[in-house]
């Protein structure tokens, strides 16, 4: 069994628009219960989540709370190497809070005297979760007998059915401590 943390960079998108992308973190475990020529089979869970609050101008202000839980299936090409290249492939479930809020956006026009009067602070929520597909690679490189760095490349998606259409994209690299 391996115990994982890992720091990220992410981005989540709806659609085409990027709902939010920044510093993200998470934790998950690696069992490898097999024996023999499928002790390279691994199955892990991990959680990440990613906070991003942004203001592209005085006026615009987005803020996006999300988390990700991916639960896969590991191939590791080099069994008992100290550089393991691995794939991995599973399902991932996506829950998002996202607000949009924009100060003196949009305007009246008085009709008689052509004033333009502010309608104040406009505000959009969205917030939901949505079950989708998640797959990548890494590398588990070996450094001391119990303790191992893992780069990785992470993308769950939840495009196929109804609902949310997003998209969790994320470079990570953690520390791993074998038991």
């Amino acid at each position: 069994m391996e115990v994982v943390g890992n720091v990220a960079n992410g981005r989540l998108h709806l659609g085409d628009s990027l709902w939010g992308s920044g510093g993200d973190w998470g934790v998950g475990a690696e069992l490898r219960p097999l024996s023999g020529w499928l002790d390279r089979l691994g199955f892990e869970i991990q959680v990440v989540r990613l906070h991003d609050t942004e203001s592209p101008s005085s006026q615009v202000s987005q803020r996006l709370n999300a988390t990700l839980v991916v639960a896969d299936a590991r191939y590791h090409f080099r069994g008992h190497a100290r550089i393991q290249p691995y794939l991995f492939a599973g399902l991932g479930h996506v829950s998002a809070d996202y607000t949009y809020s924009c100060t003196d956006c949009v305007f009246d026009r008085d009709p008689v005297t052509n004033v333009l009067t502010s309608r104040g602070v406009q505000e959009s929520r969205d917030k939901g979760s949505k079950n989708g597909f998640a797959f990548g690679t890494g590398l588990e490189l070996a450094v001391r007998r119990h303790v191992s760095i893992r780069p990785e490349l992470l993308l769950a998606d939840t495009t196929p059915g109804s609902g949310y259409n997003w998209s969790w994209v994320q470079v990570q690299i953690g520390l791993g401590v074998r038991f």
